[in-house]
């Protein structure tokens, strides 16, 4: 009989990414992440899925992180980073098995690698160390550059990504990038003379988004040509297969961080780029949160063989999906339909097929395919990694609403009931709210609202605007105005769940959050008392300090907020939630992470110390050597304790079980006690 699924599952699933189909079709590469629970750490490594016949196999099994799985040209043989020599190198290993081979050494600490067409070469992005400055060695930080620090990464190390290019089979790597910037995403022209690149090497590049994209001789000995104008963020190059024109992933700009990335195209001799999307009111990027893996990637873009159309990822309410747009028209064509989560998107040779790893709120995902040319359609699985404990599982099955915001607009919206619900029963429910404010929940496995779910709560999640998927009007309605129709589309839904769900107890409604999600439940409690208790996770209470505290919120005033601190302290202390601490009577659980530099943790030492020091019932819970991804990819042990933390809480406030509604003789089955007693 199925059984409640319980905190210490999160370590339980095997998480699949970046899935890369053969140039042939017949088989998809991709790395499989499991919880190395003695050592409180991750093992990653590389599974080779054929698509039509045979089971899954295991390529690497050495203890490290395995990653970016990348074909060679004819199919024989995989290059991929990973950490198993005690830092980052990469490697090449035969697709039917064998030894890997390392092919770089030194601290390059590689992140991204790409084949050159004829199987001969490699381009790597890598750190080459600097020239040592003669001086002694000092652990004094003397800061210059803006962008100092970023979450997950830490302190800059002063070294810039370069693009590199080195034999295959191993051997002395040349620098064809020279400027001191970031040049990531590396794509090699058909006839492999050519590097594609993304890239800024203005001085002033920290103080906006913007990225270009740039070609170089693959060989180096020439200065780098910049195709695009510099109005917005630019990168995933793709060229053509005659090598005239490059598509790439971009936008204008047009509402800074808000803006929908489209399609590109420009032609590789230079011209003016031309987006090929614009009739899609859509993003060309992946938007969906969950709490199973950390930044999933959209997959980059791919061309069919006659250069007719460009295959793209792109949102769609709480969906991925892939689509193709016709380059000589822009019309965009829909190649996947259904109800789910897509991670990666990856084509053979010929564009007959692609693989993406799926996901939707009963698994957590496995690699899927399907052959294109046949309309819109669903995926066929061929990975179970997951199988064999889901279905041990009772899980939830979400329901989904949509309700009207404050002037009308639709807000799509979830509810998910108690797992072992009795009928006419309520019971005490949480609202759930996302981060961004522009990502989105959707239909993927979401571990934390199942647990909830396991453990006597009903769940609410809604995208009230500012969420990706739904148009740029959607998600940009954010601007200036955090905490103000946002929070209206937030209430609204919950008024509409209390109608339409008759076992949601309206007495017993919590509500948690992380980052944006943060900033907003600390938001609620300080402007309605109708939530009993919250949880606050790497939140923002004080928008004032965050601005020069965190690794990025000091752009908000670019088009976010209207101006910096000193321009409209009023708007930075109105729209803050510290401003209503005197408000809040909600009991508040606060979780953070003591490294994270996203939303630091003086945010939450701040409210701590206001809710403290006025009587509201809080607790302050600090992970050590956690950034802003600890509920993703944090330590084993801290994601179970951070669960841990979260049920205590609703437990002591919320009183999970059957409430108002509950029938006698339904609580004595609930509790197990035999009829007549």
């Amino acid at each position: 009989m199925p059984r409640p699924i319980t905190i210490e599952d999160v370590l339980a699933f095997k998480i699949a990414n970046d899935p890369q189909l053969s140039p042939d079709g017949s088989r998809v590469a991709c790395i499989v992440t499991v919880t190395d629970a003695a050592a409180n750490t991750y093992q990653a490594h590389l599974w080779i899925v054929p698509v039509d016949h045979g089971s899954p196999l295991q390529l690497t099994t050495a203890r490290g992180k395995d990653t970016w799985p990348r074909w060679s040209p004819d199919g024989t043989r995989l290059a991929f980073i990973s950490d198993r020599s005690g830092d980052k190198q990469v490697w090449v290993i035969a697709a039917d098995g064998g030894e890997a081979r390392q092919v770089t050494s030194g601290a390059l600490s590689p992140s991204e690698v790409a084949w050159s067409p004829d199987g001969r070469w490699l381009a790597v992005v890598g750190k080459p160390p600097r020239p040592a400055a003669g001086a002694a060695e000092s652990d004094v930080r003397v800061i210059s550059r803006l962008r100092y620090k970023n979450d997950g990464e830490g302190f800059w190390d002063g070294k810039w990504k370069q693009v590199l290019v080195l034999p295959a089979d191993g051997g002395e790597a040349r620098q064809v990038t020279q400027d001191e910037c970031d040049h990531t995403n590396p794509a090699w022209s058909p006839d492999g003379r050519w590097l594609a690149y993304a890239a800024n090497p203005n001085p002033d590049a920290d103080l906006t988004n913007i990225a270009d994209i740039w070609v170089i001789p693959s060989e180096g000995g020439a200065p780098p040509r910049r195709l695009t104008g510099s109005i917005g963020p630019a990168g995933q190059p793709a060229w053509s297969p005659d090598g005239t024109r490059i598509a790439f992933v971009g936008h204008d700009n047009a509402s800074r961080g808000a803006t929908n990335a489209a399609v590109w195209v420009v032609p590789a001799s230079g011209g003016a780029p031309v987006c090929l999307t614009r009739s899609l009111d859509r993003s060309a990027d992946h938007h969906v949160l969950t709490d199973v893996r950390a930044h999933p990637g959209a997959g980059g873009l791919a061309w069919a063989p006659d250069g007719s159309r460009v295959f793209f990822m792109h949102g769609e309410g709480g969906n991925t999906q892939i689509a193709s747009v016709a380059v000589a028209d822009g019309a965009v064509r829909p190649e996947t339909a259904g109800d789910h989560e897509l991670i990666g998107c990856s084509l053979d040779r010929a564009a007959r097929r692609v693989a993406c790893i799926e996901s939707d709120p009963l698994t957590p995902g496995e690699v899927a395919v399907r052959d294109l040319g046949r309309g819109p359609g669903p995926l066929r699985r061929i990975s179970d990694w997951n199988g064999p404990l889901l279905r041990t599982l009772a899980l939830s099955v979400p329901e989904r609403f949509q309700c009207a915001g404050p002037d009308g607009w639709p807000v799509e919206g979830w509810a998910l009931r108690p797992a072992s619900a009795a009928p006419g029963a309520r019971y005490p429910t949480v609202l759930e709210i996302h981060g961004g404010p522009h990502a989105a929940y959707g239909n993927a496995f979401f571990h934390e609202f199942q647990l909830l779910a396991a453990s006597g709560y009903g769940v609410i999640y809604t995208n009230p605007r500012g969420s990706q998927g739904y148009g740029q009007a959607f998600t940009a309605a954010t601007r200036h105005d955090w905490g103000g129709k946002d929070y209206e589309d937030l209430m609204r839904a919950v008024d509409y769940a209390l109608e339409t769900f008759p076992w949601i107890d309206p007495d017993r409604l919590g509500v948690a959050g992380g980052s944006y999600g943060g900033f907003m439940t600390n938001w609620i409690v300080g402007h309605t008392q109708r939530f009993r208790a919250a949880v606050t996770m790497r939140s923002i209470s004080n928008a004032y300090s965050q601005w020069g505290t965190s690794d990025l919120a000091y752009q908000k005033g670019f088009w976010e907020y209207p101006g910096d601190p000193w321009e409209c302290p009023g708007f930075y202390l109105e729209r803050s939630p510290i401003t209503y601490v005197r408000q809040v009577r909600t009991p508040l659980l606060i979780l953070h992470s003591e490294t994270d530099l996203r939303c630091p943790i003086e945010q939450a030492e701040q409210l701590f110390v206001a809710l403290k020091k006025q009587g509201t019932p809080t607790l302050f819970v600090r992970f050590p050597g956690e950034s802003h991804d600890l509920s993703r990819s944090g330590q084993p042990k801290h994601r179970v304790e951070r669960l841990r933390h979260i049920l205590a809480w609703f437990g002591t406030y919320l009183a999970p079980g059957p409430g108002q509604g509950e029938t006698a003789a339904s609580a004595r089955r609930r509790e197990g006690v035999p009829a007549g007693e």
